[in-house]
């Protein structure tokens, strides 16, 4: 049990600073100040809950690709959904690490400056670019709640 706590707060944080800066709100709630995730080409800012959760049902969440855990900077989370759509699941969100592979570094930063030279937008993308051999996606078996602000 311990080490899925720890597990959570280190999950938790590499979502959180991956996705911008941010302001505490009194509720415990902490709010993301610039545009922060990315959904079907838009930007969205979002809420960061302090709540995560164990087990959900696949059709209680939508999947989040967290970027956080490479050492290539500048791509933010990307989202399958966004609000408006008619499956939006209110930021309850099924985490997935994206982790850039040896090709998916040379391509995304060709200039080698540790600085991806452009974001992907959608899950299409991302899914697009996994197939291409430059990312590979694993589930973090991890869930939270964090809404998407427009």
């Amino acid at each position: 049990m311990r080490n899925f706590r720890t597990f959570t707060l280190v999950t938790l944080v590499a979502v959180i600073l991956a996705v911008g800066p941010m302001a505490s709100a009194q509720n415990g709630a902490t709010v993301i100040l610039e545009n922060a995730i990315w959904a079907h080409g838009e930007l969205y800012g979002t809420v960061a809950t302090p709540t995560s959760f164990r087990n959900a049902p696949r059709h209680s969440t939508d999947v989040i690709y967290s970027f956080g855990m490479n050492e290539l900077q500048g791509q933010r989370s990307v989202s399958e959904a966004s609000p408006g759509d008619r499956d939006y699941n209110g930021g309850r969100w099924s985490v997935h690490f994206a982790f850039y592979t040896p090709a998916g570094e040379t391509y995304f930063d060709g200039d080698d400056d540790g600085i991806v030279d452009y974001e992907l937008t959608s899950q299409e993308e991302v899914l697009e670019q996994e197939a291409l051999g430059n990312l590979e996606i694993v589930d973090a078996n991890f869930y939270f709640v964090c809404p998407l602000l427009p």
